[in-house]
C-alpha cells in the first residue's frame, strides 16, 4: 500500500502565500492612478481658489500663430494663467479676455505668461486671435487631456454644431512653476481682485511648496 504523503508545512505554506499575496498588491497598486492627499495647511481665503491638490497638466503640445509651439516645458519656472475659449464664445468671452489682457498688463514680466487656449476644432485658431495675447490649439485628443486634468467643462461639438453658440465655464486657470493646475478664478472677477488673489497665492506657495 502507497504511504500517505506528508502534509506540506502550515507555516512555510503560509509564509509563502502572504510573498505572493503581497506581490501581487504591489503590481496592482502601481498600475493604480491615484491622488495623493492634501496635507497643506490651506488659508481660508485661498480654499474657493485654490485646487486640492494641484493637478499636473498632462503632456501636450499645441500650435499657435506663426508657428509657435507651446508644451510642457513653456509651463516650466513660470506662472501661467489660462483662459479656455472657442471661436464662437462671444459674446461671454469678451469680458474674460479683457480682465487677461489688463492682467497682462499689470504683471508686465518674464515670469508670467497669459494664454488662450481654444478648444473647438484646430482649424480655428488661426481665426481665434486676441490682442496681446498669445493663442494656442491642438488635436481633440490633446485638447480634452488637458481639460479633463483641470476639470474644465463645455458643451461637446455635436450639440452646439448648428447654432455655432458655445457654452462653457468661463474659468481662468492658474498653472505653478511646476507645471500643475494650482488655482482657478471663477467669474465674476476683475483684474484687480485677481491680483490681489494671486499675490496671495504666491506667498502660500512659496511657503508650502
Amino acid at each position: 500500500m502507497f504511504k500517505p504523503i506528508k502534509s506540506v508545512n502550515s507555516k512555510a505554506f503560509l509564509a509563502l502565500y502572504l510573498v505572493i499575496t503581497l506581490i501581487i498588491l504591489v503590481l496592482w497598486l502601481s498600475r493604480m492612478e491615484f491622488t495623493q492627499p492634501d496635507r497643506r495647511d490651506i488659508p481660508d481665503n485661498l480654499r474657493k481658489f485654490l485646487i486640492s491638490p494641484p493637478q499636473l497638466i498632462p503632456q501636450f503640445v499645441l500650435q499657435g500663430h506663426e508657428k509657435q509651439v507651446l508644451t510642457n516645458v513653456s509651463l516650466d519656472g513660470k506662472w501661467s494663467f489660462v483662459y479656455f475659449t472657442h471661436l464662437y464664445c462671444e459674446p461671454e468671452c469678451t469680458v474674460v479676455v479683457k480682465v487677461m489682457q489688463h492682467l497682462q498688463r499689470l504683471f508686465a514680466g518674464s515670469s508670467i505668461q497669459f494664454l488662450i487656449i481654444n478648444f473647438g476644432d484646430n482649424t480655428d485658431t488661426a481665426s481665434l486671435s486676441f490682442p496681446d495675447l498669445k493663442t494656442f490649439g491642438g488635436s481633440s485628443e490633446v485638447i480634452e487631456s488637458i481639460t479633463k486634468s483641470v476639470d474644465f467643462l463645455y458643451l461637446e461639438p455635436e450639440e452646439y454644431e448648428h447654432s455655432l453658440k458655445v457654452e462653457q465655464q468661463h474659468y481662468i486657470y492658474l498653472i505653478d512653476p511646476q507645471g500643475r493646475a494650482y488655482a482657478v478664478f471663477k467669474p465674476p472677477f476683475t483684474s484687480l481682485a485677481i491680483q490681489k488673489i494671486f499675490f496671495q497665492i504666491r506667498d502660500f506657495y512659496a511657503r508650502s511648496e
